[in-house]
């Protein structure tokens, strides 16, 4: 049974600094902290005037209308019990106060009560203040108080924790006199802090709905620019694929994110003065509700993407390997000029990922990116679409997916969709997964609708064709998983890496971008073996293993080179070896050191 703290304890430790065993931990180092500090003589804590309570209770306006139907139902419990319910901020100031009238009159005289101010460096050891410096729920009881006037006191407080970040944002407490009887005040205050977190978990649910609502009317207005979204503890809400591959400045944005939370309780004015221009070559705004900001979106700039950071992505994309590089080459050149683009290729080889890439690198980047799913076409639809005129309006680019899909009767009609979208300087590219000329042989494919969106063609090879792209391949599209979801990037040992790269792929791009995904969301620590891979995968990879262990150590090691691009420090520790060691095995094996070493 846990000792209580008399006040001859107390005593022997502020004369002569005598620690007696009554005296726990927490208590002790406490009054160690209160000890360097001026306060050992106060009456009573600190009290804010008028105009500085208004503002405090203004910057914690969150926090108190979270904490509204709990301070209603402590002021109806609390009545006639002796106990009072104060809710403060993360300095220790009381905000609200309720509860037994008579305890609430004979706390004014020491201020334990609105404006006052109890920090552990304002007054001491208490509860409020201990609270706030430990993070966690202190109950302080008489004596244990470090001012001999706030020892007429027993509290219980437990801290209220923000949604999402964890950051502290106030106080619940539960005070009453120290001549008073009381069980069930840190269960109480507990409690009733459980109630405020779950009113602000609900406040940040109904928060990201109304910015989702906000991106809808955005993307009505604006069409899909690349933007992200975060809420008002900095966590994405939505972020566009476009977003993730133009904005590298993860630095920028990582402050970003740590700042949102400290700003968000300003004025929206305030915020965007502190944020503007934090992320090169975006526009910030702060999104409000009812005059309160909630969260924010930055927006890339179209005219400096178009100038700069698109010019790079087609060089991005073909970093991967040879094929893609030619193919992104001969990609950019055709993007400074109208010749209408037949983009080939098997499912899944990355289509439409080409063909918005080259909207982006050409002059028609301002425009939107119009899709038309040509097998989902019918007469009767297609006539009223060009009667209302449309079609390929904008000025962008007019994208028809899957031509060789649509009836003879839609065929001729897209004639007509595309005369009236060229006259208005719009660029036409397509997609299909068929050889469209060799439909036009056959006579299953129009030759004048052929002509017309074939000026020049783009095959994609599917991946079997092109294995030494896959590892490279997988390493970009785990990157642009990993800035789309939490950051977290997965990692495959050489035994993974192996097997995938020796796997043909049938669904090509669509199927690896699903399996990192899946990984991603399976694997609890983010490094995946081959035993990780679903069966297609080992199956393949267990005919392809080494036939000695002497073999297999080599594909080991070499994997791990390459996986960590050379980095031998960052190859060992894949390894589990020491750095000298893994020297010794490639002089062994007789394999290079790489420059990057």
């Amino acid at each position: 049974m846990e000792h209580m703290v008399r006040k001859a304890d107390w005593e022997d430790f502020m004369a002569v600094g005598r620690v007696s065993p009554n005296i726990r931990h927490e208590i002790l180092e406490s009054w160690k902290r209160s000890g360097r500090r001026p306060v050992s003589q106060m009456t009573c804590a600190p009290i804010l005037g008028d105009e500085d309570l208004a503002r405090q209770r203004a910057m914690a306006r969150r926090l108190r209308r979270g904490a509204q139907a709990a301070l209603n139902r402590a002021g109806r419990l609390l009545n006639k019990s002796g106990d009072i319910f104060l809710l403060c901020d993360g300095s220790g100031v009381v905000l609200d106060a309720v509860g037994d009238s008579c305890t609430l009159e004979r706390a004014g005289e020491n201020h334990l009560h609105l404006g006052g101010q109890w920090s552990e460096e304002a007054i001491g050891t208490n509860a409020i203040g201990t609270a706030i410096h430990l993070g966690v729920p202190v109950m302080i009881r008489e004596a244990e108080h470090y001012c001999e006037a706030i020892q007429r006191w027993n509290c219980a407080a437990t801290p209220v924790r923000e949604p999402g970040t964890g950051r502290l944002l106030g106080v619940v407490d539960i005070s009453w006199p120290g001549d008073m009887a009381q069980t069930n005040a840190a269960a109480l205050s507990s409690a009733l802090a459980l109630q405020v977190e779950t009113e602000l978990t609900r406040m940040v649910s109904r928060e990201r709905e109304a910015l989702m609502e906000h991106l809808h009317l955005r993307r009505l207005r604006r069409g899909n620019e690349p933007m992200l979204i975060m809420d008002r503890s900095g966590a994405d809400v939505f972020s566009t694929q476009d977003f993730a591959r133009f904005c590298e400045d993860d630095a920028a944005l990582s402050w970003l994110r740590g700042q949102i939370p400290d700003l968000i309780d300003q004025s929206p004015e305030r915020i965007a003065e502190a944020l503007s221009d934090c992320v090169h070559g975006t526009d910030l705004e702060v999104i409000e509700k009812e005059g309160e900001a909630i969260g924010v979106m930055i927006a890339l700039r179209r005219r400096k993407a178009q100038a700069t950071d698109v010019g790079a992505e087609l060089a991005r994309i073909g970093q991967v390997g040879e094929v893609t590089a030619r193919l992104c080459a001969q990609a950019q050149k055709l993007a400074g000029t109208m010749i209408p683009i037949l983009i080939e290729g098997e499912t899944g080889t990355g289509k439409t990922y080409l063909a918005e890439a080259i909207h982006r690198a050409s002059g028609q980047a301002e425009g939107p990116f119009e899709l038309i799913d040509c097998a989902e076409l019918t007469e009767a639809g297609l006539r009223e679409h060009i009667a209302a005129d449309r079609f390929g309006t904008g000025g962008g680019v007019l994208c028809l997916n899957s031509p060789g899909a649509a009836l003879p009767v839609v065929q001729k009609l897209l004639l007509t969709v595309l005369e009236r979208a060229e006259a208005r300087g719009t660029r036409i590219i397509s997609m299909s997964m068929r050889t469209l000329y060799d439909e036009m042989q056959k006579d299953a494919f129009r030759s004048d609708l052929y002509y017309r969106i074939a000026g020049v063609r783009l095959q994609i090879p599917p991946l079997r064709e092109r294995p030494e792209e896959i590892a490279p391949l997988l390493r970009q599209l785990v990157q642009r998983h990993g800035a789309r979801q939490d950051g977290r990037e997965i990692r495959f040992t050489s035994g993974a890496m192996a097997a995938l790269e020796s796997y043909t792929w049938p669904g090509n791009l669509r199927e690896m971008d699903n399996l990192i995904a899946a990984l991603d969301a399976l694997s609890p620590t983010g490094l995946i073996d081959d035993r990780t891979l679903p069966p297609e995968f080992r199956q393949r990879s267990r005919g392809d293993r080494a036939d000695t262990l002497r073999e297999v150590e080599r594909a080991e090691i070499l994997g791990a080179v390459a996986a960590e691009d050379g980095n031998l420090s960052r190859a060992a520790r894949r390894l589990g070896i020491a750095r000298s060691t893994l020297y010794l095995k490639l002089d062994s094996y007789g394999i290079a050191r790489p420059q990057k070493a």
